[in-house]
């Protein structure tokens, strides 16, 4: 019993900070309202990194420091979700994430 308890503490802790796309999603426009390009980065797909890359260049990263996450709701599919939040005008926004290796990582794709 007294070599199972740490155990079960580790496997609590591992589980309680694995990803989620509520996470990911949180983080990543946590981090973009903050002006924290490479942080967001971390929580996003490589396309998606490339995108804030080429609009951070261009100056068009939308910084709000009052910026509150909320989540209305999400839907997850195999390895891809949605997740919908209020977004900084009061409208609801939905943020794809997708799965990789193990990580839910916001997907972003250019609109043409």
């Amino acid at each position: 019993m007294k070599k199972t308890f740490p155990i079960l503490c580790l496997a609590i802790l591992f589980f309680s900070c694995s990803s989620s796309p509520e996470n990911a999603v949180k983080n990543f426009t946590e981090n973009i309202s903050k002006g924290r390009v490479e942080e967001a980065k971390k929580y996003a797909t490589e396309t998606t990194g490339d995108m804030l890359d080429m609009a951070s260049g261009m100056g068009i990263i939308p910084v709000d420091p009052d910026y509150k996450f909320e989540m209305l709701n999400d839907s997850i599919v195999d390895n891809k979700a949605w997740v919908t939040i209020l977004n900084t005008n009061g409208s609801s926004e939905v943020i794809e994430t997708v799965k990789i290796d193990g990580e839910w990582l916001v997907h972003m794709r250019p609109k043409f």
